[in-house]
């Protein structure tokens, strides 16, 4: 019950809150109905135009009971030796039918031309700064600058058409936007203020009760053109109600928090239930009850507690809100009439019903189903400590494993497996740490394929990896019986080119410089050319033969064959390579520098520093490949191909899908070769 009532206190707390937000919204929206018509029609372009046209397209709307036409511009208004900038509003005589302005004069009355005697009607705000009620015989002074002459700056008076038009009466709306600086006219005024014969600046409609605003929103839009923008009340305020909407979304977001923080109660007390009915739960095991219906038992439990609350908090929000509108039990002030309004306005709507009420279930649910699962199942406690222990057990035997008959070997990635099926010729069973499709540069690891990489005989590695180092230290650390070999032994590190071009000749540099991201400086694929594949090959020559000296001869043979192997492809390669006239590629991920070096090819890399590219390096490198004549573009499929066909578009190439990082290290270097030869058009 305690945590029912938390979560019933929450949701009352959403429902009168977003309920209050909306009745500002609707109290807002009922000060403005005194200036504001429901639907207002203005031009996108410019300030004016004429109505004619679109008049008569109104007047064959039903929906459309009144349409006032306005002529709205900034004037200098003087009485006395007080000035002030008003607004000056210019509407036609059904103005006063179409809008409420009769409930808010509290001095004077609506007027605006009588006899030869124009009549302004000012907000309160403008008349206490102009010093002027509705009792006064004198008239202001309306200074407006002429629309069709410069102005003369030796005598800017000249430049003005000056008015005077008599006080006829003052209103109150509460809106200081309408209240401190504007004044209603007469449109005939206006139009001769400003000298024009049939413009207007706004079209005011007023529609037809009980009609769709929207339905008729559209058919206007739809009959006078994408030229003119029609706004209800919400559209006319927009800075206004979008204010009140955001107060409103994130005054839910700070409930949700706090409903959450309620359902801590839920889920401690699920907890002590699950606990106080381990007999029970043990009894209804003993009856042939799986794990599936004692959790279904305490998840309803849990969805009970949360969806009462819901209801519960619901129905009370509802109640208190109605009689706060009935009877204003929270008032905005101590004293009577010091705001618009005396209490706080409410407002339900059957939308933030319905959300509050599938946020306080739908977070209810979800709480509940920590406890359930990981919490409340006392009986797996043994089984869950003998799952956390079975990685510590698996590195305290890792010496007993290690003389099994699997025999596993790791290696880092999927090419060095290839080198080491040749030379090792069946005697291990090698396996990748990188799987295929995943670059070396980015890859993590799972826990699991750490500990088999420490359970196996031995691990290859390059060294050019960020996960080969921690993969290093925690073999070191944890299993210092496996054999670890570093394959990279006696190949030079070369630096990478940053400029987003790598070209043949490669510069030797230090192994900590940055420079491409997951590289460290370094080039690391140095399996990519056939001096690195003949090294790494020697290197594991080596490596097997420390592991198992009896068996050094056969080793020795297979690394012969092998080398013999990549001797006759190597010298394949040069031939159909040296005789080239377009020594040019582009490719995406620059991996194949070292292959380039060793043929005497250009590559022009698309990726920068392990980034995308940016615009200028796009351009400066089609203009190169455009120059050089590349009519190949390499990708690697794990990384996009949208810059590369890109690319290849621009410049007339053909793009060609290439994995360094297969298994079949040969079939690579033949399809680089081959796709080179053809200009990129393989089967």
């Amino acid at each position: 019950m305690v945590s029912v009532c938390g979560v019933v206190v929450a949701t009352i707390a959403m429902i009168c809150t977003l309920s209050v937000f909306n009745g500002f919204k609707g109290l807002t929206t009922t000060i403005f109905s005194v200036f504001d018509p429901e639907l207002k029609i203005t031009p996108v372009e410019g300030k004016v135009f004429d109505p004619t046209d679109i008049i008569k397209r109104l007047d064959e709307m039903p929906a459309i009971q009144l349409c006032c036409e306005v002529l709205q511009e900034n004037a200098l208004v003087r009485y006395g030796d007080r000035q002030m900038i008003s607004a000056l509003k210019g509407v036609d005589s059904s103005f006063h039918n179409l809008a409420m302005i009769d409930t808010a004069i509290i001095d004077g009355r609506f007027v605006l031309q009588e006899a030869e005697a124009s009549y302004g009607v000012l907000g309160i705000g403008l008349a206490a700064m102009l010093g002027v009620n509705a009792a006064f015989a004198y008239p202001m002074e309306v200074n407006m600058p002429k629309r069709d002459e410069t102005i003369n700056l030796a005598n800017p008076l000249t430049s003005l058409r000056k008015e005077y038009v008599f006080i006829g009466g003052v209103y109150h709306i509460n809106q200081p936007v309408y209240d401190e600086g504007f004044m209603i006219v007469s449109l005939d005024l206006m139009r001769s203020m400003l000298n024009y014969d049939r413009e207007v600046s706004a079209l005011e409609l007023k529609l037809a009760p009980g009609v769709d605003i929207a339905a008729v929103k559209e058919a206007i839009n739809s009959s006078i053109g994408d030229g003119f923008a029609v706004q209800d009340r919400y559209e006319q305020q927009e800075a206004t109600f979008r204010m009140v909407q955001i107060e409103k979304r994130i005054s839910f977001l700070m409930l949700c928090f706090i409903l959450v923080l309620a359902l801590f109660n839920v889920l401690g007390s699920l907890a002590i239930l699950m606990i106080e009915k381990e007999a029970d739960v043990m009894k209804l095991r003993s009856m042939g009850a799986n794990d599936r219906l004692v959790n279904r038992i305490f998840l309803f439990e849990g969805w009970m507690i949360s969806l009462f609350g819901a209801i519960i908090g619901v129905v009370i929000g509802i109640l208190l809100c109605g009689l706060q509108q009935r009877f204003g039990l929270i008032s905005l002030g101590e004293t009577a009439g010091t705001f618009i309004i005396d209490a706080y306005p409410v407002e339900i709507e059957l939308n933030d019903v319905i959300i509050v009420f599938l946020t306080v279930v739908t977070l209810g649910f979800l709480a509940v189903l920590y406890p359930v699962h990981y919490l409340g199942r006392k009986w797996l406690n043994k089984r869950l400590v003998v799952c956390l222990l079975i990685p510590f057990l698996a590195v305290g035997c890792g010496g007993q494993k290690k003389e099994a008959a699997n025999k596993e070997i790791a290696v880092t990635i999927e090419p060095l497996r290839f080198f080491a099926d040749k030379i090792a010729g069946g005697d291990y069973k090698f396996f990748s740490l990188v799987p295929v499709g995943q670059s070396p540069e980015s890859y993590d690891p799972s826990p699991r394929e750490m500990i088999r990489a420490g359970q196996g005989i031995a691990c290859f590695y390059l060294g050019r990896f960020a996960v080969e180092k921690s993969l290093v230290k925690a073999i070191k650390e944890n299993n210092a019986g496996t054999y670890i070999r570093d394959l990279s032994e006696g190949l030079p590190t070369e630096r990478l080119h940053t400029d987003g071009l790598s070209v043949g000749e490669l510069h030797t540099g230090e192994a900590g410089e940055s420079g491409h991201s997951g590289h460290s400086g370094v080039d690391p694929h140095i399996w990519s050319y056939f001096e690195g594949a003949k090294t790494i090959s020697e290197n594991i020559f080596k490596a097997l033969s420390s592991l198992d000296t009896a068996r050094s001869d056969f080793y020795a043979s297979n690394y012969q064959n092998f080398t013999n192997e990549l001797a006759a492809l190597e010298s394949s390669l040069h031939e159909q390579l040296d005789t080239l006239s377009r020594r040019g590629f582009v490719i995406y991920h620059p991996a194949l520098t070292y292959f380039a070096k060793e043929f005497g090819l250009t590559q022009y890399s698309i990726e920068e520093d392990g980034k995308e590219p940016s615009p200028s390096s796009l351009k400066h490198l089609i203009e190169e490949a455009k120059k050089a004549e590349v009519k190949v573009v390499f990708v690697q499929m794990e990384f996009d191909r949208k810059h590369a066909e890109q690319i290849a578009k621009e410049i007339g190439a053909n793009v060609v899908v290439i994995n360094p990082l297969d298994y079949q290290w040969d079939e690579q270097m033949k399809l680089i070769a081959k796709a080179l030869i053809r200009n990129g058009e393989i089967d």
